[in-house]
């Protein structure tokens, strides 16, 4: 088949990305997903081929994944740019750009800058017109994520050039968003990505290796609740390893919280999601993001699984400095997929370190959790006599029906994952294992856990727990322990533990440390209007705060 024809076919595919329809984009064979990359730059017609057969089956009720569409038609539209194919190239990432707001909550991306390549090349191929859609689509998400005036005026201007131009006459804009509409959440970092040269913040680290770096990223969200995740990256500031130590320290009532992102996550998404999980757990403790050169494609997993081992010994030195800080609070350790990987080398290398000093005993990070961790089961649990020493408690969150743990499968055969739930979850004495099946439409399932964990309310709910009072599960909403291989499996069978009153109760009585039942169900009466809700959150607190 001639190349003008198999791009006409992908473009056809690309313009079906809409609701409803979307293509069920799949690993398919773990070999035949992840050496596209290979593929593409050695021959670039048997990619597209490759791509054009993978995303062919049009049944998103069939192990749909729009995160490997979106990567399979981003090198699509590479491939057709690199083919002299531009024209239909722009009208495909103008349809990614809508895709990357229908499934916003999954892919984490920030559509705008996705609808600026799209609009600047729909102008430089003639298509004047869908530029001009483009950029008022871009306005639009713009104003909602809380964009400056100088940029909605920006486009503003470009839509009205375009407009009389056209001979169309300039659309009605709605005004920008007063500036108390947004909340901004400072997101404290540590990174060992390359600037990108770009100043704009969600494009200022670029996927590769560069030397260490500190900063403060500022994540803005508005205040109102809506539909889906509209975060934005407002600003990244890069500051000497000293002034952010400080910075830490200037806060002493707070803790730290340190998150590692899992493969697939650009900086920008890792802030945000670092952001917004700090947000829902009441800001009691400040985000701190280990944000390590993961690629931001699926297509990329194998050299995501390479670059670990380098960024260990870059985050075991910062958990190092950061369990060393004067405070009462210890830090808390969060890790995502194969950032658990990353996190658990990294303990690993400090616990080696710990041991050439002689026995120490007590524990120098609070809770260690690992949601859904990307890692061999095998390792894992090798590695959990070494890790308990240093933390109060472990927790494990499995699933099996994690899309990215569903392609390492595929990748590396029956070696089964440590995330990876159901009959399979691993159990342990060192660790505390939450399945993550779900009984009933109320608690997370899987169309959640496949777009984001930690977006689940009821998982949201159970950290906060931990990090409040670590409490074991038997003591935390709604967990009922099955039977497991070498201790009990935990799994939720209350669908109240998922309602965000919940979480909004939690996160008061932690920011106001509340130590007493009468103080807890002052809380509960000021945070929860309903009075049957209240009455059924009222045990949950107390058996918290039992001793």
């Amino acid at each position: 088949m001639p190349a003008l024809v198999r791009l006409a076919r992908l473009l056809l595919l690309t313009l079906c990305l809409c609701p409803g329809i979307a293509p069920a984009a799949r690993a398919g064979g773990g070999d035949s997903f992840a050496t596209l990359p290979y593929l593409a730059e050695t021959d670039p017609d048997a990619a597209l081929e490759r791509i054009a057969r993978l995303t062919g089956n049009i049944d998103p009720a069939s192990g749909f994944d729009p995160r490997a569409a979106f990567d399979l038609y981003r090198m699509a539209a590479s491939l057709m740019i690199e083919a002299g194919q531009v024209e239909q190239a722009a009208q495909a990432i103008a349809k990614l750009a809508d895709f990357a707001v229908h499934y916003r909550d999954t892919l984490g991306f920030d559509p705008v800058p996705i609808y600026g390549e799209a609009a600047a090349l729909l102008r430089d191929t003639g298509q004047p017109t869908a530029a001009r859609d483009t950029l008022i689509s871009m306005y639009g998400e713009q104003r909602s994520a809380g964009a400056t005036p100088e940029a909605l005026g920006q486009t503003a201007r470009d839509i009205a050039d375009l407009s009389a131009a056209l001979g169309m006459a300039t659309p009605d804009l709605p005004d920008p968003l007063a500036a108390g509409d947004f909340q901004t959440i400072p997101v404290y970092y540590f990174t060992d990505r390359g600037q990108s040269g770009d100043p704009e913040a969600p494009l200022f680290y670029a996927p590769g290796r560069g030397e260490p770096e500190w900063g403060i990223a500022t994540v803005s969200r508005p205040k109102q609740e809506g539909a889906g995740d509209v975060s934005k990256l407002r600003a990244v500031q890069p500051m000497a390893q000293p002034e952010w130590l400080d910075r830490l320290r200037s806060a002493p009532e707070q803790g730290a919280l340190v998150y590692v992102p899992g493969a697939s996550t650009r900086f920008e998404q890792g802030a945000r999601r670092a952001a917004l999980i700090a947000q829902a757990l009441g800001g009691a403790e400040r985000a701190i993001l280990f944000s390590w050169p993961a690629s931001g494609s699926t297509l990329d997993y194998m050299a995501d699984s390479a670059a670990t081992r380098t960024s260990a010994r870059q985050l075991a030195r910062m958990l190092e400095g950061l369990a060393a800080q004067p405070g009462p609070a210890r830090p808390h350790l969060l890790a995502r997929g194969m950032g658990a990987q990353v996190l658990a080398d990294a303990l690993e290398l400090i616990a080696a370190r710990r041991g050439e000093g002689g026995p120490e005993q007590q524990a120098i990070f609070g809770q260690l959790i690992f949601a859904i961790p990307d890692m061999d089961a095998e390792r894992f649990r090798d590695l959990l006599p070494v890790l308990r020493p240093l933390v109060q408690r472990i927790t494990l969150y499995t699933s099996q029906d994690d899309s990215q743990l569903a392609l390492a499968r595929q990748i590396y055969g029956p070696a089964l994952r440590a995330g990876w739930g159901g009959e399979a979850t691993l159990t342990d004495p060192a660790v505390d294992s939450v399945d993550l099946a779900a009984p009933g439409a109320e608690m997370p399932g899987p169309e959640i856990l496949d777009a984001e964990i930690l977006s689940a309310d009821a998982v949201l709910a159970d950290i906060a727990m931990l990090l409040w009072k670590d409490a074991p599960p038997a003591r935390r909403c709604g967990l009922v322990a099955t039977p497991g291989e070498d201790q009990p499996v935990w799994r939720w069978q209350d669908g109240l533990c998922a309602h965000p009153d919940l979480i909004r109760a939690l996160a008061r009585l932690r920011q106001e440390d509340v130590q007493t039942q009468d103080l807890a169900l002052e809380v509960l009466r000021a945070v929860v209007p309903d009075a049957d809700l209240r009455d059924r959150l009222a045990p949950v607190v107390s058996r918290l705060l039992l001793r």
